[in-house]
């Protein structure tokens, strides 16, 4: 089994007053390293960042060995990111899906949902009550969930219309499920998290 990770990194930042989230310092690093390094030393063979806005400087600020994509449609929404990610990650058997704002990430939780996954299912992290990241697809349900998408939603509608194969489990253990969208938020950075590795 391979597995592909994608970091969803295309939007505008708008409610951070327009400000690149994959760009944000984070335990002396860009936040993106934090979040691609937990998914290549959690399992994944291969990440995928996906830029939209600011994508100069997000792909230059890519980890060495990273795999970047842009989005031209990010404006339009999750979805458009969502499904640029999926086709540029081709030959992968399992596809773990995050997104950039998110600095609790570990290595830890991304390994512990890969091999909780299960083929056939969709494996889902949440916090308490709260769904979270990352969410584990066979690669069929991947490409579905990309097709499927509209708007701002990205895999929502394929997971609410899947529910009966979605395994939800429940990592709130395992990391702060806060993500960054307005400037209160900002005060996660300050949280632990982990070191990243290069990758």
């Amino acid at each position: 089994m391979t597995v592909a990770g994608i970091v969803l990194a295309a939007g505008g930042g708008t409610r951070l007053g327009g400000r690149a989230k994959a760009l944000l310092p984070h335990r002396g690093r860009p936040l993106l390293h934090t979040v691609v390094a937990a998914l290549a030393d959690g399992g994944c063979d291969e990440v995928t960042v996906v830029a939209g806005a600011y994508a100069d400087d997000v792909v230059a600020a890519c980890p060495p060995g990273v795999r970047s994509v842009v989005n031209p449609r990010w404006a339009e929404g999750l979805s458009t990111s969502l499904r640029c990610g999926v086709d540029a990650t081709t030959g992968h058997d399992v596809i773990a899906l995050t997104v950039v704002d998110f600095p609790g990430i570990t290595a830890e939780l991304v390994r512990t949902v890969l091999l909780a996954h299960r083929p056939g299912t969709i494996t889902l992290a949440v916090f308490g009550d709260r769904p979270g990241h990352p969410v584990v697809f066979d690669r069929r349900d991947a490409e579905a969930a990309a097709r499927e998408a509209v708007g701002d939603e990205g895999a929502r509608r394929f997971l609410t219309r899947n529910r009966d194969r979605v395994r939800r489990l429940d990592c709130t253990r395992l990391a702060d499920p806060g993500d960054i969208d307005v400037p209160d938020d900002l005060t996660l950075l300050d949280g632990p998290g982990i070191t990243p590795a290069d990758t």
